[in-house]
């Protein structure tokens, strides 16, 4: 089965946000940005963090010339995923079907089967006896694209990867598309059903998801932390996987590739706030982080 380029290069935190519920902040203390400098700890030259979002309106979508900057200043460009690695596509294809192209529809309550099915008959005109090969996540990714009210969407990760070609700097990931697939595959499938279901009500979920962008465009990674573990409580029973151990994972990547070379960092937003985000636990390395406006 072939889905749509866009549709696939949906990352973890693309996938998860959808849940959240609307916030509301519109100031932007000095503290706060989606770009930030790492210095200190014996390193030559600055490296970056810059936060993102995987699903945006291009009215909402900003490469801010700051960032761009510190990509082109910088050696080596770090996603979550090495979005130009060769095959890239087919293994995201591949980790997104059930094992043995089971359909996962049969383990389905009539009424939640109903809902689901229905949704995917209106909204893309095909319903579970195809798409229920899927595991229930990637049917979750293409529904987030039904929450945006614009035909077209950006992508942050890809524009930085064309940025990444222009500009003649290797991209790498921190993870693996295995593993970051496989994170998905540890949440018990009724629950994931669950998530299924809640996401048939489209316009609550257009409401939440505008609220999402604006705490994003409210450039404040701390609040947008804190937003995320308190209106999601289905997140937040994840938080260690999800979230935690993936920023632990990633820092000290970070402490070894930044003494040689000068790194552009763009990962999900949601992983720079927080006392056990990748900001914090890089000032308890040593470093100094400051942001950057932009």
């Amino acid at each position: 089965m072939k889905l749509q380029g866009q549709k696939l290069r949906i990352t973890l935190l693309g996938v998860l946000v959808a849940i959240l519920s609307s916030f509301t902040s519109n100031a932007q203390d000095v503290e706060s940005s989606l770009l930030w400098k790492i210095e200190g700890n014996g390193l030559s030259k600055p490296s970056y963090v810059f936060g993102t979002i995987h699903l945006i309106c291009p009215d909402d979508f900003k490469m801010f010339d700051a960032a761009k900057t510190a990509l082109i200043e910088s050696d080596v460009v770090y996603l979550e995923l090495d979005m130009d690695e060769p095959g890239f596509m087919g293994k995201m294809q591949q980790h997104m079907m059930n094992p043995g192209m089971k359909n996962f529809s049969s383990d389905l309550k009539p009424q939640d089967k109903e809902k689901i099915d229905a949704f995917f008959k209106e909204n893309f005109g095909t319903g579970l006896d195809q798409l229920g090969i899927m595991k229930p996540f990637a049917l979750m990714s293409m529904m987030y694209t039904k929450y945006l009210d614009c035909s077209a969407i950006e992508s942050y990760e890809g524009t930085i990867t064309k940025l990444a070609a222009e500009y003649e700097k290797e991209v790498k990931g921190f993870e693996t598309v295995e593993f970051q697939m496989g994170l998905f595959d540890k949440i018990p499938q009724e629950e994931m059903i669950q998530w299924l279901v809640d996401g048939t009500d489209i316009q609550k979920n257009k409401d939440l998801f505008a609220g999402l962008v604006e705490a994003y465009l409210s450039k404040n990674t701390d609040n947008l932390y804190k937003y995320i573990l308190k209106s999601s409580p289905e997140f937040a029973a994840y938080e260690d996987d999800l979230l935690v151990n993936r920023n632990k994972n990633w820092v000290p990547i970070i402490r070894e590739v930044s003494q040689e070379q000068s790194m552009f960092i763009a990962v999900g937003s949601g992983h720079l706030g927080g006392k056990e985000g990748v900001l914090a636990l890089l000032k308890k390395e040593g470093y100094t982080v400051s942001p950057v406006k932009i």
